[in-house]
């Protein structure tokens, strides 16, 4: 399963939906991945929110199962194209990137990605 930035951020926050992501996260039988580029998007809002949380935000995502994957090529030309497709924002597109090329499901609080063609996991 992917990983998408607001997903990470309800639980990080506190928000109403965390506990739902973290329930997703802890019954996912296939491997949790996050892109690069989302998990910086995530240290960004982090910073700029509650700059107090960023030395957790490392340590539990050292401390975790997910695997952070810099996109390639390919995904770049993913992303791309999802950029022309849909109506996602670039860090968007390279969680769909990395979940087009992984053929893994999203997991996402966006509900931008239900006209997406691939399966989104969503509250």
């Amino acid at each position: 399963m992917v990983i998408d930035t607001p997903a990470l951020l309800a639980v990080l926050f506190n928000d109403k939906h965390g506990p739902w992501v973290v329930d997703q996260l802890a019954g996912s039988s296939s491997p949790l991945r996050m892109s690069t580029v989302n998990y910086a998007e995530t240290l960004i809002l982090v910073e700029d929110r509650q700059p107090n949380l960023i030395a957790a935000v490392r340590e539990m995502i050292a401390g975790s199962s997910i695997l952070l994957t810099a996109p390639g090529a390919q995904e770049a030309e993913i992303a791309a194209s999802a950029r022309l497709r849909f109506p996602l924002n670039l860090g968007d597109c390279f969680a769909y990137a990395l979940a087009k090329r992984e053929n893994s499901p999203l997991l996402t609080l966006d509900r931008d990605f239900r006209r997406t063609d691939i399966t989104v996991v969503l509250p």
